[in-house]
């Protein structure tokens, strides 16, 4: 799932995959079905195109084909494939995702673009909107809007309409360890390493048990996870965290948002209360 740090695992994994001879992939949607509704929309001339660089949404569907065929060939050889997924707070990825489409992206008529002036009050009252059309289902008519919009959403269906539909694994059929910091699945020829983005913090409770049951996965001693792709890197750092001091959505939105399965499947209800507190419009 995009903006869950996926960058750093792939940078982790490169030690391990150098022995064995490979390239670790990073994609975030292999199901053909997915691509080609990705792709549909991009291609509809119903829908305003919106976005100025195309270059990381086709490099995004380029990924996703590509890893689905070397998936195959895998299977086909009888070999063991090792999957790494992430899941994260819901609101704090979209606020992450949003400032990475202004950033990489850019739109071509708002002021969301690397060469734009915009305000913190702007990104989250556009964030706003986007969280509004999500949690009513309603698909916007322009293509920035609408990838912000899909992406953002895809914490309720990501791990079902990809991790499920690739591998035949449920990611809720067995606990999440949040003590762990991980949750171990296996499928026919396939292991898999979930975790949860908070946890890569050095702070966090499950941040010792990743470590170590990440470097037992990768069959490498890493000291810590590396730092890749973060906003703190980017000039729109200051930014960001306005954003994320300043953000909230009424109650019955984030009612909403953390009352989905695989949001509590991956988090405590005291956690969720802590994200809850975190984003509400009521907090101190």
């Amino acid at each position: 799932m995009a903006k869950v740090a996926s960058r750093s695992w792939i940078e982790a994994a490169k030690p391990f995959a150098a022995r064995t001879g490979v390239t670790p992939l990073h994609c975030h949607f292999v199901v053909p079905r997915n691509r080609e509704m990705i792709a549909a929309v991009y291609r509809d001339t119903t829908k305003e195109q919106t976005i100025a660089n195309m270059l990381l949404p086709r490099s995004m569907l380029r990924s996703g084909a590509a890893a689905w065929a070397e998936i195959k060939d895998a299977r086909d050889r009888g070999e063991v494939i090792r999957i790494i997924t992430g899941m994260r707070d819901p609101v704090a990825r979209s606020i992450s995702f949003v400032v990475f489409m202004a950033d990489f992206y850019g739109h071509t008529t708002l002021p969301l673009n690397p060469r734009a002036a915009v305000s913190a009050d702007y990104v989250i009252a556009f964030l706003q909107e986007n969280w509004k059309a999500v949690l009513e289902r309603r698909a916007p008519d322009s293509t920035f809007e609408w990838l912000l919009w899909f992406v953002t959403g895809a914490y309720r269906t990501w791990f079902d309409d990809e991790l499920r539909v690739s591998y035949g694994v449920d990611v809720r059929a067995t606990p999440f360890e949040r003590g762990v910091g991980v949750q171990r699945l296996q499928g026919e020829r396939v292991d898999i390493l979930a975790y949860r983005t908070e946890d890569l913090a050095p702070s966090s409770r499950g941040h010792p048990g990743l470590l170590k049951h990440a470097r037992a996965f990768l069959e490498t001693g890493f000291p810590e996870f590396p730092n890749v792709n973060t906003s703190r890197t980017r000039r729109s750092s200051a930014l960001s965290d306005e954003v994320r001091r300043r953000f909230s959505l009424p109650d019955d939105m984030l009612d909403a948002v953390y009352d989905d399965a695989t949001v509590r499947h991956f988090y405590s209800p005291d956690e969720i209360e802590g994200f809850r507190r975190r984003w509400s419009e009521r907090r101190d």
